[in-house]
């Protein structure tokens, strides 16, 4: 039986931080940390893939699971565990498309600068496989059919477990899925006009001081659909 929780999943760069190498400020980890001493299930959703996030000392202990590589991936750092929703053929085609001299490779996918769509595109098709192009403000990363963040998202539910009440926070293109899923959907301020449209609230702020107000809003407002889970 599924334990009932209260989730924060939250995107990292552009959201969380300002993205690049910019860390999560220290009053930010205390905020997340405090959130899950008080029973929240807190979630990353990024792009970015397990290695990468391996290596950031600011993002250590702080979330129960990571939802990596925009869905493709999920891992579980308390207990190691790690899942994959692609298969062979789908690996081999990203060791060909590596190949590419303007590809950055992750571990399952690829990403690159918009402008080489195009080029990108007709290699896919010349492949004669079907993937899904996500554009995360000018890098575009690459998916199987199906897979997003929010699939990612409800992949690292059943891992760990629980079902409850679901907030996510967003900045573009690449969440909307993410807070489509979700029960109460935030943006920070500088997000994209799509993802402004869909959320239920938009923060006055940018990037981790944006996801500071939805936090405090999160638990001083009596929202109606929290209390009928809860």
């Amino acid at each position: 039986m599924l334990r009932s929780s209260k989730i924060l999943a939250v995107d990292l760069d552009g959201t969380l931080t300002r993205g690049g190498e910019d860390e999560v400020k220290p009053w930010i980890r205390k905020a997340l940390t405090s959130l899950r001493e008080m029973g929240w299930k807190l979630i990353l959703a990024t792009g970015r893939d397990r290695r990468y996030i391996m290596r950031r000392w600011d993002l250590k202990n702080l979330f129960d699971a990571w939802v990596l590589e925009a869905g493709l991936a999920v891992y579980i750092p308390e207990t190691g565990e790690y899942r994959c929703f692609a298969d062979e053929t789908w690996r081999s085609m990203i060791k060909k498309l590596a190949r590419l001299p303007f590809i950055e490779e992750k571990e399952n996918t690829i990403s690159f600068n918009e402008k080489h769509l195009k080029t990108v595109r007709r290699e896919v098709e010349i492949m004669g496989l079907k993937v899904v192009f996500k554009n995360n403000r000018g890098v575009i990363i690459i998916l199987p059919p199906g897979v997003d963040k929010g699939f990612g998202l409800k992949e690292a539910l059943k891992l760990l477990d629980v079902q409850g009440f679901v907030a996510a926070i967003g900045d573009s293109e690449i969440d909307q899925e993410l807070l489509e899923v979700a029960d109460f959907r935030a943006a920070v301020a500088d997000g994209d006009p799509e993802v402004k449209r869909i959320a239920d609230y938009v923060a006055k702020k940018k990037d981790g001081e944006g996801v500071m107000e939805v936090i405090d809003l999160l638990l001083s407002l009596e929202l109606p659909l929290f209390f009928r889970l809860f």
